[in-house]
């Protein structure tokens, strides 16, 4: 190679951003021998360096700590690799705007650089984005998101965000394709630009990373190992679950909160009930919106001039019948106090796990600080009532609280960021 060789995956978010990551994870030594290396140890290498980059999560000084200078490290392992193109794929980078654009243009000067944005149906976005901010600390109501992601094609849409519309704000910066056609637009021209559509059908589970392959010039055939882990949706009640504790945890800042809500209860103990749970569904209006919206993404897609990798139908322009449901009516007490039953035994458990972590850590022994009897709506299941569920999660909440406190404890006798007693213990 006569100069470095980056393919930027930049996004969007919810469109099987996490598959393609654990799939490269999973077969990077194959990669690397067909001259694709994914940067870095590990893909935390590439979250801090976008976080340094975009300077997210700031305002948590552990966050903050770990990605300083991370992004410059990022661009100078890819400089000093001449031997074999560099693969980044974070998501995050589709939130970036016209300033940090300038500042990409400038660090990446000399660089060879090629753009993949993978762009999906916003029928299955948008219920994707309500779940992915309830798990990042959001307290909108589905039916409030909903209503917030039709005013997105407001002329006065920032208005709307500026005045706290969350919904607004969080479609507007995560599925606004033609924002981010334009900016990054400004890094590489057309024929260096392509968009993957993520399959309608998803039949064949493997179609996304072979039209992804195809992007970056690769053999989809090098991927032989499966993704080793998985990032799975949750459920309506789930995600009200979590919803509602966000509300009683405001102030928890972002490290402590995904640590404890978002990675173990969230993706480990409720994920797994995605199959018993009915999904969120949009209502009529929202329906009609993102039937819409797909064709102005199709239209943008054509004006860019970005190669295409998969089919503009993917993004279909006439609302669907198993797309729409009745958005007023969403789970009932019933429904989300199972989930909470689900949610207290696995945090329970991790209540454990890290009490004994830190026993082994520290010099001594440490006794359990939760010794209350297992409250009564755990052992009442199918059964439940608003005023029970109120309960449940002022118990939940104070579990959740006592477990960050754990973490923080067991963090200090270690000084290694992977170090996690989350995990099971192994038999």
């Amino acid at each position: 190679m006569t100069r470095p060789v980056l393919h930027l995956h930049v996004g969007a978010m919810k469109t099987g951003t996490t598959y393609l990551q654990e799939l490269m994870l999973a077969n990077r030594d194959a990669l690397a021998g067909a001259g694709f290396v994914f940067v870095g140890p590990g893909w935390s290498r590439q979250v801090r360096a976008v976080q340094d980059l975009l300077h997210l999560d700031q305002h948590d000084p552990q966050i903050a700590a770990l990605s300083a200078g991370a992004w410059d490290e990022l661009v100078a392992e890819v400089r000093d690799r001449r031997d074999a193109a560099s693969l980044v794929s974070m998501e995050f980078l589709s939130f970036t705007r016209r300033r940090r654009m300038a500042q990409v243009v400038r660090d990446l000067r000399g660089v060879e650089v090629h753009v993949v944005l993978t762009v999906r149906d916003v029928t299955s976005t948008i219920p994707a984005q309500w779940q992915t901010s309830i798990t990042s600390k959001r307290t909108h109501t589905w039916e409030e998101f909903q209503a917030g992601v039709q005013r997105a094609a407001s002329p006065v849409w920032a208005a709307h965000a500026v005045r706290g519309d969350t919904g607004v704000r969080e479609f507007r910066r995560t599925q606004d394709v033609a924002r981010m056609l334009r900016t990054w637009g400004r890094l590489v021209p057309p024929e260096r630009l392509t968009v993957v559509t993520v399959p309608l059908e998803r039949r064949d589970p493997d179609e996304l990373w072979q039209r992804f392959a195809t992007a970056i010039g690769v053999d989809p055939a090098v991927a032989t190992e499966p993704p080793s882990k998985s990032n799975p949706s949750l459920g309506h009640a789930s995600t009200e679950l979590v919803r509602r504790l966000n509300v009683t945890l405001e102030g928890t800042l972002p490290w402590d909160y995904n640590r404890t809500v978002k990675a173990p209860l969230a993706t480990r103990f409720l994920g797994g009930r995605r199959a018993i749970e009915d999904r969120a569904r949009l209502d009529a209006a929202t329906a009609r919106f993102a039937a819409d919206w797909n064709r102005s993404t199709r239209e943008a897609i054509v004006a860019s001039g970005a190669q295409v990798v998969g089919d503009l139908d993917d993004l279909p322009v006439e609302p669907t019948d198993d797309t729409v449901g009745d958005a007023a009516h969403g789970p009932d007490a019933a429904a989300v106090l199972d989930a909470a039953r689900d949610a207290w035994g696995g945090l329970t458990t991790l209540h454990e796990r890290r009490r004994r972590r830190i026993a082994r850590l520290g010099d001594e022994p440490r006794p359990d600080p939760v010794d209350a009897p297992t409250p009564d709506w755990v052992d009442a299941a199918g059964t439940g009532t608003e005023t029970d569920l109120d309960r449940a999660v002022v118990d939940l909440t104070a579990l959740v609280r006592t477990l960050m406190r754990l973490r923080r404890e067991m963090m200090e006798l270690t000084t290694d960021e992977t170090d996690d007693a989350d995990e099971p213990d192994p038999a």
